[in-house]
């Protein structure tokens, strides 16, 4: 066929199917606007979220976690990125489903008190005096004598005050607790000491003695 056939040929095909060749070029059109269009995806940082609420003193495990991306600009500081970083380690507070992980909200496995301890969170009527403790502080919980309890104030009320819970060690002192009264301290204390300390503090302010470290004693 010779080059003068061949065009005659093209121009025979796109006159009989001028209409499906017209279709086909404004679908390509249309697919080709849309694309320049699109908005650049928004950039983002891989955090790791709870799945679901979970409790103080809990250990994350890999059923706990899951990995969200989120708007730079909404991550926390600190924020915790690989599921490595959890690993043995609990949770000075509780958290809500979706809320990302931060190295503030867990210890380490050393601060996770004795086999078969419990994690307590115990709010002391004291506030300054809870800012006081720091991790691996070991304390003995106090209870002082009902609130409504008639003619026991200041001092008197020291004297009246009973140990409801000796040697617990100070797991956390969470952040972000400062809009409600005392100051909230997580403590590693027997099961029978939780109990203890739980049913004196609903209905008593909670206050501790330390215990001196080995390198303060003289």
């Amino acid at each position: 066929m010779s080059p003068r056939q061949k065009v005659r040929a093209l121009r025979l095909f796109v006159a009989r199917h001028r209409r499906p060749l017209a279709a086909l070029s404004a679908a390509l059109a249309v697919a080709a606007g849309i694309v320049v269009a699109r908005p650049p995806t928004p950039p983002s940082v891989p955090v790791l979220v709870a799945v679901r609420d979970l409790e103080s003193g809990a250990v994350p495990g890999p059923h706990d976690l899951r990995t969200a991306r989120l708007p730079p600009g909404t991550v926390p500081d600190h924020a915790l990125r690989r599921p490595a970083d959890t690993h043995g380690r609990a949770l000075a507070a509780g958290v809500r489903r979706g809320e990302p992980i931060t190295d503030v909200r867990l210890v380490g496995p050393q601060l996770r008190g004795s086999p078969g301890s419990v994690a307590l969170p115990v709010r002391f009527a004291d506030a300054d005096a809870a800012r006081l403790l720091r991790p691996g502080d070991r304390v003995d919980v106090l209870a002082g004598p009902a609130s409504d309890t008639p003619g026991v104030a200041g001092d008197l009320a020291a004297a009246h005050a009973r140990i409801v819970a000796r040697e617990s060690t100070v797991l956390a002192r969470p952040d972000g607790d400062r809009d409600r009264e005392g100051g909230l301290v997580i403590l590693s204390v027997a099961p029978e000491a939780a109990t203890a300390i739980a049913g004196a503090g609903a209905s008593a302010p909670l206050t501790y003695t330390m215990h001196s470290a080995p390198g303060d004693r003289t």
